[in-house]
């Protein structure tokens, strides 16, 4: 497990379950996005809740 994904006092991990093409489909949106999914589903859901990072 990576600082990344582990859990501490500050950040959480979730498990979330994907058909595999939705999987494949999201691997495709970050890679053409130069991110990875840790951080591509994070801003995606800070959006949908409003919270501001910064």
């Amino acid at each position: 497990m990576t600082s990344e994904t582990r859990d501490t006092e500050s950040s959480r991990t979730i498990i979330v379950r994907l058909s595999v093409d939705t999987h494949k489909a999201l691997r495709i949106r970050v890679a053409e996005e130069d991110t990875s999914i840790q951080k591509w589903v994070e801003a995606l859901i800070e959006r949908e809740l409003g919270i501001k990072r910064g």
